[in-house]
């Protein structure tokens, strides 16, 4: 009862570790590729996996899981959990088996539940934990027939089992052949030694067992046994690694098996020395401390009965050890095989990869997982060190196991919290393709992979996809068939869009690219990590202007256009052409940009600007209010977003429509809350990445009326902590004003921008987002969503300037210090602010050179902080630093210069007061006693 308990213990761990924060780690290429051979037919599964690394086992359980169970990521990785967890009371099980020990099995168990390797690949869609489980499978019964008698029905149930377990390994991972080798080896090896376990008698039912592992193997073997070999010897040759050292494989591996692959904690990998040494010491301690027995009758009765079990020969064995002993080199041979057997479980296999890696190097970045077969017999080493110790001293034996545990808590931690895979995380791009696909859009994946990721993470609610595997190959070899495949797609349907992978030479990207970029209009240009998505349409272009416009620098634009139909909003989109000249610059971007007439811009589309011209496709967002609308154009510099003269440009005004149709499919967030006025919200988009106080932070609602709404209202917003506290509060109209809720058509789609900006001392942590309306003299609030929220540090101790000084800038800072440095055209000058209250207004500071006769010769105005410090983040009593570049223009004149410091609120273009250490107003400016010397 006691073990069961500690067992289930075990179980209920291993389960939590696993289950814990399941969907943090995006999915990355090869879970893809699980994802598109489990979603495909059986027999295309078969084709396609018969040219890949692993044979199609997985991904035909994979495909009955998600049958039964979904294919989301979460749903996918639960089976992967399922596999784990099994794996534990399997190595509980071979580890009673071969040393009768509670302590080493559960010990074994407990090490094998936290281990991250194994934790690691029990959350990820991959069979690395399935052949896992299958190896332990084929290596308890390997073991358990190794002394059941020969002949009997209970001993042939067990050798099918057997060859069943082994031929799944086999179907699962090829290296699985590695845990069937040293099963031979091991046999071999007790034949020729004679040792009872193995007899000519029995000799020819293990040949019988490994002939019928090879015949349930050898279809597959006659499959794909020549595409494998030319998949891998191309694959070999084209990622061109050099053969890794005896001791770097090794390190590497034993390194993975003790603390897994590391993120961030690195020093963590210096950890990995205890797992080893505690594996070492328990070969050692199982050698030394053999059961060497007595050559008496009774003795080599014990050991020459077939039919006794494990737990028998120890109990027996046990008496006789307590007289005085006899050395016998065979006897002792043949009950330290269970020793030998679990070090070769480990060391086989390893052997044998690192000789494939002499002759097929392929050791890409965590390979280590091909070999996670072996990590039970690891775990199984570490519980006989445990046991060692735990037999001189019990708590330095408890005290060995606590520190595996740690050792392997903080490695989880650091799984459990830092992306792996972050740069080829796919749920933002896939988002995005969620909010502007239209059904029937061709979606060319480039590889398998991409097609797996939108199996899990694409809802095609309201927008199927037409999806195309492009023929890399083919393409490439042959430009005239792209271009003619190309043609027939989007004479199907006009848009495409391409996920063009930035890394891997990217051969297939860029000639898409080129072929598409200019006869297309290049609707989505964004960067999503290592991958940049592009949506190209085909359509008409616009009338030409005719006429050049010239920007600061010498910038042209020679000429442009801009269709003028009608747009619905989420459907269509405007067709901009825009010729540029004289570009010598590649820091310039163009901002092209919707605006109200009110002046609230509610889309903007960046683009590089380069030589020629550029076919944009601006599109219009689903649920924007219809009206009348400005298209502008502003060009600015991407290093310092400074804007080049003329600062906009009227591209032509824009008439936006409602669609037929609303597409509920393309908001991120649903949601579904009715209002007693007839007002329904429906969705919403909250930042996904944690927010900083201070910094205005955007979200959108999506709102329906079912029925007519009689009278208009006001939409407010609230930030809320778990106890109810408010860090931020908004109220306006919904739609900016713009589009009354009186005037909402009965089931159209309304876009609401909100903002808001929560509180300098707002603290770390999840914060709810509420949404009211006023109901007459009731309110009803809904919260829409959670957004977490990561405030910048605050200092409290005094700074310590080169030069003091004291001014008080309104009610908002004192000036308590300052540094200057300089050289020939090129002034520094430091402020050191002390936060007198936390505004709410975002203040602009400046710092300005005046000459002798009081002229502005150069200046530098930035939110404190060049953009990092916001009034709105301030905390009344912090101290801040505030550094300011300011060049001199080349025809200033030499002499005496004053440097002024103030600040100012830019929507009205007013400075605040400002007073000296007396508390005298002096202006709207503070002049710094230090004055510059140019000669």
């Amino acid at each position: 009862m006691r073990q069961s308990l500690t067992l289930g213990f075990i179980l209920l761990l291993a389960f939590l570790v696993r289950i814990a924060r399941l969907d943090f780690q995006p999915l990355w290429w090869d879970e893809g590729y699980s994802l598109f051979f489990a979603t495909r037919d059986f027999v295309t599964m078969l084709e396609r996996t018969a040219i890949d690394i692993h044979p199609p086992l997985y991904y035909a359980f994979l495909q009955g899981w998600i049958a039964l169970a979904g294919k989301s990521d979460i749903a996918v990785r639960l089976m992967s959990v399922a596999i784990g967890v099994a794996a534990i009371p399997l190595l509980y099980a071979l580890a009673r088996e071969l040393f009768d020990d509670d302590l080493v099995a559960n010990g074994a168990a407990l090490i094998l539940a936290l281990s991250p390797l194994h934790v690691y690949y029990s959350q990820e869609v991959r069979m690395y934990g399935m052949v896992t489980l299958f190896g332990l499978a084929s290596m308890y019964l390997f073991v358990r027939l190794l002394h059941m008698p020969t002949g009997r029905p209970r001993t042939g149930l067990f050798a099918m089992g057997y060859a069943l377990a082994t031929a799944a390994a086999l179907y699962t991972q090829y290296y699985a052949a590695f845990i069937l080798a040293l099963q031979v080896l091991v046999i071999l090896v007790l034949f020729v030694r004679r040792s009872p376990r193995v007899t000519r008698r029995s000799i020819p039912h293990w040949f019988g067992a490994w002939i019928a592992i090879a015949l349930l193997y050898a279809p597959w073997v006659w499959f794909a046994g020549e595409k494998l070999y030319t998949y891998v010897s191309g694959k070999v040759t084209h990622e061109a690694y050099a053969p890794l050292t005896p001791l770097a494989f090794a390190m590497n591996h034993l390194t993975a098996f003790s603390v897994g692959h590391l993120s961030q904690l690195k020093w963590l990998d210096a950890a990995s020395a205890i797992f080893i040494a505690f594996g070492i010491l328990g070969i050692v301690d199982a050698i030394r401390h053999a059961h060497v027995i007595e050559t008496d009758a009774e003795t080599s009765e014990i050991l020459e009965t077939s039919t006794v079990s494990t737990e028998e020969i120890h109990d027996q064995t046990d008496e006789v050890l307590e007289t005085p002993r006899v050395y016998s080199a065979e006897i002792a041979w043949a009950w330290d095989l269970y020793t030998w057997i679990a070090l070769a479980y480990l060391v086989v296999p390893v052997l044998c990869v690192f000789f494939v890696n002499l002759i097929f190097p392929f050791h890409p970045i965590r390979s280590e997982r091909l070999l996670l077969i072996v990590v039970p017999a690891f775990c199984l080493l570490i519980a006989l060190g445990v046991r060692a110790l735990w037999e001189r001293r019990a708590w330095v034996g408890a005290l060995a196991l606590a520190l595996t545990v740690i050792a392997s808590l903080a490695s989880l931690y650091d799984f459990y919290t830092v992306p792996r895979y972050a740069q080829d995380d796919y749920r933002p791009l896939i988002a995005q393709l969620q909010t502007h696909a239209q059904p029937g859009d061709t979606f060319l994946a480039i590889y398998p992979w991409q097609i797996g990721y939108l199996e899990t993470y694409y809802a095609p609610r309201g927008a199927p996809l037409n999806i195309v595997e492009t023929p890399n190959d083919a393409w490439i070899e042959n430009p005239a068939q792209m271009q003619s495949d190309l043609d027939a797609l989007l004479t199907k349907n006009p848009r495409v869009w391409v996920p063009a992978l930035q890394t891997l030479g990217r051969l297939v990207e860029d000639a898409l690219d080129a072929n598409l970029r200019p006869r297309t209009y290049l609707v989505v240009d964004e960067w999503f990590g290592t991958t940049r998505l592009e949506l190209f349409a085909r359509a008409e272009p616009p009338m030409m202007v005719g006429n050049s416009i010239a920007f600061e620098d010498n910038v042209h634009l020679i000429d442009r256009g801009v269709s003028t139909d009608p747009v619905a909003a989420g459907q269509d989109m405007v067709r901009v052409d825009l010729v540029w000249g004289n570009i010598t610059s590649t820091d310039l971007r163009a901002s092209l940009r919707l605006v109200d007439p009110n002046g609230n811009t509610w889309m903007q589309d960046d683009r590089d600007v380069t030589q020629g011209t550029h076919r944009i496709g601006f599109s219009v967002d689903t649920g924007t209010p219809p009206g009348t609308y400005a298209l502008q154009l502003r060009l600015y510099r991407a290093r310092d977003g400074s804007v080049l003269r003329p600062d906009h440009l009227a591209l032509g005004a824009i008439q936006v429509t409602a669609p037929a149709q609303s597409n509920l499919a393309a908001i991120p967030q649903r949601v579904n809350a009715d209002f007693a006025n007839g007002a329904r919200l429906v969705g919403s988009t909250l930042p996904e990445k944690p927010i900083r106080p201070g910094d205005p932070t955007s979200l959108a609602l999506f709102w329906q009326a079912p029925r007519a709404i009689a009278q208009d209202f006001n939409v407010a917003i609230q930030i809320e902590d778990e106890r109810g506290n408010v860090y931020a509060s908004t109220q306006a109209a919904p739609a900016r004003g713009i589009y009354p809720a009186t005037r909402w058509q009965i089931g159209e789609l309304v876009r609401d921008p909100q903002s808001f900006t929560l509180r300098g001392d707002t603290p770390d942590g999840a914060y709810r987002v509420t949404v009211t309306i006023a109901e007459g003299d009731a309110r009803r609030w809904v919260e829409v969503g959670k957004i977490a929220v990561k405030n910048r540090p605050h200092y409290f101790g005094a700074p310590s300037p080169s030069q003091k000084f004291s001014a008080r800038i309104g009610e908002v800072a004192q000036l308590v210090g300052y540094d200057i440095s300089q050289n020939e055209r090129a002034v520094r000058v430091v402020l050191y602010w002390q936060a007198l209250s936390s505004p709410s207004t975002s203040y602009t500071a400046f710092a300005q050179l005046l000459d002798s006769s009081g002229a502005l010769r150069a200046q530098r105005d930035q939110i404190p902080g060049a953009g990092a410090y916001p009034t709105t983040s301030w905390v009344k009593g912090e101290y801040l630093v505030d550094v300011y570049d300011i060049t001199l223009q080349s025809d200033a004149p030499p002499g005496e210069y004053t440097i002024i410091i103030g600040m100012y609120d830019t929507t009205n273009n007013t400075r605040l007061p400002v007073f000296d250490a007396t508390q005298k107003p002096v202006g709207d400016h503070s002049e710094l006693s230090t004055r510059i010397i140019i000669r």
